[in-house]
């Protein structure tokens, strides 16, 4: 199927996806655990009318990321395009961004818990250690198209420079 891989540069469409979506599920596991059984020990010390706009703001700004980085994946991916505008203008990782940045950190601040940023961090970190390998992969399909990307939009943090 095309839109899974690209038989013209052997590309797969969900990359490092599955790995880094393992390596994050413990700690989102963990966070839900802790949420549920131990709510008082990781409360956030401020009212909920406060947090709560916050929150959904930046879910909502996630799902926006999430939603217009998907699109143009799904576009872009069996033309063999490297997307490099829109969501991918904002940073290299936009799917990944939009929950370790947006989603993640705005159901902490929507349920008044700091423990769903833990499972933010460790996404964060699974990008940061799994994507190197496609990372290897883009530059070998993409060249000194790849190159003069990653010199302008960071790899994870949006609105970054690298």
């Amino acid at each position: 199927m095309r839109i899974l891989v690209n038989t013209d540069n052997g590309m797969n469409i969900l990359g490092q996806g599955p790995k880094i979506l393992l390596f994050t599920i413990p700690a989102v596991a963990g966070a839900v655990a802790a949420h549920i059984l131990a709510p008082d020990w990781i409360r956030i010390p401020l009212p909920g009318s406060v947090l709560g706009p916050i929150g959904v703001a930046l879910i909502t700004a996630g799902a926006i990321l999430w939603l217009t980085a998907v699109a143009q994946l799904v576009v872009g991916f069996p033309k063999g395009k490297l997307v490099r505008t829109g969501a991918y203008g904002v940073c290299r990782n936009p799917i990944y961004s939009s929950f370790g940045f947006f989603v993640l950190p705005g159901l902490s601040l929507l349920c008044g818990t700091w423990i769903y940023l833990a499972p933010a961090a460790v996404l964060c970190l699974g990008v940061v250690i799994l994507i190197r390998r496609e990372e290897r992969d883009l530059l070998r399909v993409f060249g000194d198209k790849y190159r003069s990307y990653t010199a302008r939009v960071h790899r994870i943090i949006p609105f970054g420079t690298p």
